[in-house]
């Protein structure tokens, strides 16, 4: 991948504020399937989390984030049709023979529009929105253990111990991902709101409420996407961890 995908960190200017961006392999991962992007002048950030193995995860999550900026830059698409072009893009390259059978990836995706922000994603990485120190998720989990949840037969203190929390429900690069499988939220935001995407890599170590102290304690968000980072390795590193913070100007 081009190093569009592979930052360490980086601030940006409007329509954000400041944003930074740090990813880490992890200290059990042998290389990183995570990928992101972020595109200042359209006010886009989107993070993906890949799977299917050695030189088939970071496949399918570089070619995700390479369409849906191609998608809503370029051709002016929604989120949500720009991810399920994305899915049929993961799709024509197993086809063809690039990465491997069954790769995907999740997908999380958000985009500026005056004075919102609208949230798009498949999978379980997620989008927070930062207000007066307030942290609210934004995304929930596509998750075999957050349909436990929903349906009543698991408690939701439960859910970041379970054994299977990590298997998903849906995927880009699924033939049964349907255009109605991606959820989409919009938040009126104001200036000077956070908003956090990341990877599982993230949430699987830190619980909301520690994030949440991480990010109202630092006022770079340089310094918050790292410290982030650095705290999810602390706590275990079990996986590839992914973050983008972004300030709204």
């Amino acid at each position: 991948m081009g190093d569009m995908f592979w930052p360490d960190s980086t601030q940006l200017t409007a329509p954000f504020a400041s944003c930074a961006h740090t990813t880490d392999v992890g200290l059990f991962r042998e290389h990183n399937e995570d990928a992101l992007h972020v595109n200042d002048t359209a006010g886009l950030l989107v993070v993906a989390d890949g799977m299917g193995g050695h030189a088939a995860g970071e496949v399918a999550s570089g070619i995700v984030v390479e369409t849906v900026e191609a998608e809503v830059v370029g051709k002016g698409c929604s989120l949500a049709d720009a991810i399920f072009a994305a899915n049929r893009a993961v799709l024509e390259a197993v086809h063809a023979g690039r990465g491997a059978a069954g790769m995907g990836t999740t997908c999380v995706a958000c985009r500026v529009h005056g004075h919102h922000l609208e949230v798009a994603w498949v999978g379980d990485s997620r989008c927070y929105h930062l207000r007066g120190g307030e942290l609210r998720l934004l995304t929930r989990d596509h998750s075999y253990v957050q349909t436990l949840v929903d349906a009543g037969m698991l408690d939701p203190s439960e859910a970041a111990t379970h054994p299977e929390r990590h298997v998903l429900a849906r995927c880009v690069g699924s033939k049964a991902l349907e255009h109605g499988d991606i959820e989409i939220h919009t938040v009126p935001i104001e200036p000077g709101d956070r908003v956090l995407l990341c990877s599982d890599g993230l949430t699987g170590e830190l619980e909301d409420g520690r994030i949440g102290e991480i990010l109202t304690g630092h006022r770079a968000d340089a310094s918050a996407a790292r410290d982030l980072v650095n705290e999810a390795l602390v706590c275990g590193g079990r996986d590839n961890v992914t973050v983008i913070v972004a300030t709204m100007g």
